[in-house]
């Protein structure tokens, strides 16, 4: 994955965004720029701290854009230092560990994952699966229900945000978003 297409991707949901932020009178999402791209020391740092190597997806998407407060709606996508430690990191592994039965049934646990995004406000995270010490490039979406989404790769990932955030701008433009 080169950056350029990262580029585009974090322009087109930048431009959505945008939009989104123009129609919501009532301020439901916040707007928010992606961070600027982490460098190769703060992620050979991040690889080190959690003990594997990142999906290359990931880590080329991390030196583009280091983490996203309100990436989707008011889930952010976290940044190496997040990845790490601290609140939303520690927010997920409660979650997950003391998630309802149903939630758990997909064999997913704090030791099994790595969260690349989370919810500060309602229980919905997107993570990557942990194989023999590695980060796989599959992204799955987890709430209380369970796995709701699961996507093959990091970018398709990304794509469906795109997707999702055109839907929510789709529905502002109809006057369908109201507080």
């Amino acid at each position: 994955m080169t950056e350029h297409k990262w580029h585009r991707r974090i322009t087109a949901l930048v431009r959505q965004k945008e939009q989104i932020a123009r129609l919501d009178k009532d301020r439901l999402f916040p707007y928010t720029l992606p961070a600027v791209g982490a460098t190769e020391d703060q992620l050979d740092a991040l690889e080190s701290v959690i003990g594997m190597g990142l999906g290359e997806e990931h880590r080329s998407f991390l030196a583009t854009a280091n983490g996203w407060r309100a990436f989707f709606e008011t889930q952010d996508l976290l940044s190496t230092d997040q990845l790490a430690g601290g609140p939303h990191r520690s927010a997920f592994t409660t979650w997950i560990d003391s998630a309802p039965p149903q939630a758990r049934d997909a064999g997913f646990t704090s030791a099994n994952v790595l969260p690349i995004a989370v919810d500060l406000e309602m229980p919905l995270f997107s993570a990557m699966p942990i194989t023999e010490g590695r980060v796989l490039g599959r992204v799955i979406v987890l709430d209380p229900s369970g796995v709701i989404d699961d996507f093959e790769s990091f970018a398709s990932y990304i794509d469906s945000t795109i997707t999702y955030t055109q839907r929510n701008l789709e529905d502002f433009e109809a006057g369908r978003y109201q507080a």
